[in-house]
């Protein structure tokens, strides 16, 4: 594969995103080259972290990436997402795509997987650069019966998701499906060819 390429995946939280791109990372190729997890919002909870180790609070546990306390504490992570998104809309978006560009400008062809996609900007700003950059950019929308919004910021922004795209591929499931969804991931690996 000569063209790096990105996935997107966006849906609802507790949709099975995560699942998917496990998935997905799990079903490509040693062929395809290298292969990187890359998340909108890791630049957010490193800053976190780093907002943590700067009042010594970084003791063990204390981490944005670790699940629970994540989920603790989200609070923290949307009122810094917000300021920071209030002075600079596409700040997330940005750093998120000079990765992409970094890693490929370093090692070559390869895809990166994201499963936090959330708004239309970051969107707008990775098919700006990366398509013109020579990359593919897929867009994948997740389901699973029974979920909805966790809050009114994300019924909002994935409304808008939905309302001004459609995805390369969307696909529904059944609530307790993580097997099914993870071999959907890499059935999707195999169509594209990764």
């Amino acid at each position: 594969m000569a063209t790096p390429t990105l996935i997107l995946i966006t849906g609802y939280a507790r949709s099975g995103k995560d699942t998917l791109a496990e998935g997905i990372m799990s079903g490509i190729s040693p062929k395809t080259g290298w292969a990187l997890k890359l998340n909108f919002a890791d630049a957010l909870k490193q800053s976190a972290n780093d907002y943590l180790k700067a009042l010594n609070l970084d003791e063990d546990g204390v981490d944005f990436f670790e699940e629970q306390f994540k989920v603790k504490h989200r609070s923290f992570l949307v009122a810094a997402g917000s300021f920071a998104r209030s002075i600079n809309r596409d700040v997330f978006a940005s750093r998120f795509v000079s990765k992409c560009l970094e890693f490929a400008g370093s090692h070559g062809a390869g895809v990166v997987v994201c499963s936090d996609w959330r708004y239309m900007n970051e969107l707008r700003v990775s098919q700006d650069w990366l398509i013109r950059a020579g990359w593919d950019v897929v867009t994948v929308e997740i389901q699973t019966s029974g979920i909805g919004p966790a809050n009114e910021e994300e019924g909002l922004s994935i409304g808008e998701i939905r309302r001004e795209h459609s995805p390369s591929l969307s696909l529904m499931f059944a609530p307790d499906r993580a097997q099914l969804i993870k071999a959907e991931g890499r059935n999707l690996a195999r169509q594209l060819g990764l």
